[in-house]
């Protein structure tokens, strides 16, 4: 079942009623990725699209294509890029990241994800398969995300994260195994006096770019996003 229930600027989104929603973190991550003209970006895990509307909406140029692997999810995200007027920029592909391989589609300039965050089986069991996808590594890890996005990038091509902030020493460790260097760190608060709860990690692939620490971001001071 459906509910018309989120406007973010001048974009309308369907979200499931009982399923996985998306929150704050993911219009962070969409509102922080700043690609040229002419980019093409990768989605993985794209949920109901609002990341890819989200991009596509705020760069008329680029393309981009998002993939899951719900096929809930999938037809949620095809309505929300109809109603929002991008099918001819955006594309939404049922496909398990795990899967995909570099010649499955042209490579890309960018990726973007929102991945499920939790080690699996450590949140709540009492809830629905649709979330604890989009929430627990049980289809997707981030040994799965930074294996396809090495072969899906171009050269220097530009890989984008967010994760709870304890665990980005282990994403940024992680992606220099995969010759991703971190180029960028933006920490993200949530609450005045309270450690950060998220980071945006970018990462560029067979780069040498040392890494640079951006001014924390405060989403409980910032609404622009919204």
């Amino acid at each position: 079942m459906l509910k018309n229930n989120i406007s973010i600027s001048h974009l309308q989104f369907n979200q499931s009623n009982k399923g996985h929603r998306f929150s704050l973190d993911a219009v962070l991550l969409a509102q922080n990725i700043f690609p040229p003209k002419q980019s093409r970006i990768l989605e993985l895990g794209c949920g109901c699209g609002v990341i890819s509307i989200i991009i596509a909406s705020r760069f008329p140029d680029v393309q981009i294509i998002g993939i899951d692997i719900q096929k809930s999810q999938v037809a949620i995200a095809r309505d929300n890029v109809r109603i929002n007027n991008l099918r001819d920029r955006v594309t939404i592909l049922e496909h398990d990241l795990r899967t995909l391989k570099g010649g499955d589609l042209e490579r890309f300039h960018y990726i973007v994800c929102n991945p499920p965050f939790r080690k699996k089986s450590s949140g709540r069991q009492n809830v629905s398969c649709e979330k604890l996808i989009a929430r627990e590594e049980m289809s997707c890890t981030l040994n799965d995300i930074l294996v396809v996005s090495r072969k899906m990038l171009v050269n220097r091509g530009e890989l984008n994260l967010i994760y709870p902030a304890g665990r980005i020493a282990e994403v940024m460790m992680q992606m220099r195994t995969f010759n991703i260097n971190p180029t960028d760190l933006l920490p993200v608060y949530t609450k005045p006096d309270h450690p950060a709860k998220w980071g945006i990690v970018k990462g560029r692939l067979n780069s040498q770019s040392e890494l640079t620490i951006h001014c924390p971001f405060t989403s409980f001071q910032s609404d622009h996003c919204l």
